[in-house]
């Protein structure tokens, strides 16, 4: 049984690669307390105090540690410059009927598509794989798939505002280090040598490529390559995506995830947050060298707005101060912001309830993406 994405050689060389706030999620939650990397399960632990129950149950439901499919609508092919914000729009503006459609492939009991039945070898064996509606989402998929995806978004916006914040500028450098790496390897070796790295499951053939699965089928409209995707979350095998008619995804642990259980969660950023707020404590982190409002929008992943908002109220605590060169307005650290920032624990900090609260990020504005997914995306 395999997966066939009918790829040539000028295919290949269109392959790229890009990183997903959605798909850092997404590992978060598949594993739990189980996941075998540390700042993992210290993150679920963070979910677990932060997200409603009702959200908790919701994404739990919907990314099962059991199972190996999760509805794409959850995880859409990257864009180049996007936020988590600009994410979780797409996915709470995704067309009912597809979210429909993606419950339908492994929820027992719903709508059999004929289509998704011809990839497994039985009728029998296509519903033992499917799985039970856990009741979370059997709640919200009465109302609707609309409700359902904008139920996820807003609980996947919240988890990586109040979790991931704090981490992303790290995450975001191990996963471009990381690219940069199997880059290199690609433009001097070829596609090829970083399939080889990946996993034994793969194999490029010079005119498509085989990934062995519980199920068949071909893919044939991998004409811009394949989208390489880095995950600090990931765990096991490379997991597979595919989306008509958007480039297949290649998901896969990055190197250099130890580097981030090197430092105690529980110390600096956390009683740094506790005093100026999470987003400003990342931005002031991030800052070890100087940079503009845009630099620091794409290290950490939110829009030019809410950094320049934020930015702001460090450069009235006098904790930033910004240079203009040219056109070009950068950020640096003052001698305060620096001590602040690089001090062990702040035992006596103010209580966050004393200082203006962490502004919300803006509401997100992307239009409806459109996507007809066509296959079981996960195994």
């Amino acid at each position: 049984m395999a997966m066939r994405v009918q790829l040539d050689a000028q295919a290949w060389s269109r392959s790229r690669f890009a990183t997903s706030a959605a798909i850092e999620i997404l590992g978060v939650l598949r594993h739990r307390t189980h996941h075998p990397a540390a700042h993992a399960r210290h993150w679920y632990t963070r979910t677990r105090q932060t997200l409603t129950p009702t959200q908790l149950a919701l994404l739990q439901a919907l990314i099962p540690t059991d199972h190996s499919y999760t509805p794409d609508f959850l995880t859409p092919v990257p864009r180049p410059g996007e936020t988590m914000q600009d994410v979780a729009a797409r996915i709470a503006a995704t067309p009912p009927e597809e979210v429909d459609y993606q419950l339908d492939i492994a929820i027992r009991g719903r709508r059999v598509w004929p289509h998704v039945l011809a990839l497994h070898p039985s009728q029998a064996a296509y519903e033992r794989w499917r799985r039970p509606i856990p009741t979370a989402l059997e709640t919200a998929a009465r109302k609707g798939g609309a409700t359902v995806a904008t139920m996820a978004a807003t609980a996947m916006a919240t988890l990586f505002e109040t979790v991931l914040t704090p981490h992303w500028p790290r995450i975001q450098a191990i996963a471009n280090a990381d690219i940069s790496n199997r880059a290199d390897k690609m433009a001097t070796h070829g596609a090829a040598a970083v399939l080889d790295e990946l996993g034994e499951r793969m194999q490029w053939t010079g005119t498509e490529l085989v990934l062995e699965r519980t199920y068949s089928g071909t893919i044939d409209w991998a004409h811009e390559g394949i989208l390489f995707v880095p995950a600090t979350t990931h765990v096991g095998p490379v997991l597979f995506a595919a989306e008509h008619p958007h480039p297949p995804m290649l998901i896969y642990r990055a190197r250099g995830i130890a580097t981030l259980d090197e430092r105690p969660t529980d110390t600096t950023e956390t009683a740094l947050a506790g005093l100026i707020g999470a987003t400003r404590a990342a931005l002031l982190t991030t800052l070890d060298t100087p940079a503009s409002t845009a630099e620091l929008s794409q290290k950490t992943g939110w829009s030019n707005a809410t950094v320049s908002y934020h930015l702001g109220i460090l450069l009235r605590a006098r904790l930033v101060d910004r240079h203009r060169r040219g056109r070009i307005v950068r950020y640096t650290r003052t001698t305060l912001g620096t001590a602040l920032a690089n001090s062990p624990a702040q035992e006596n900090a103010a209580p966050a309830s004393q200082l203006p609260p962490t502004a919300r990020t803006d509401t997100p504005t992307d239009p409806a993406v459109n996507h007809r997914p066509n296959l079981p995306n996960r195994n």
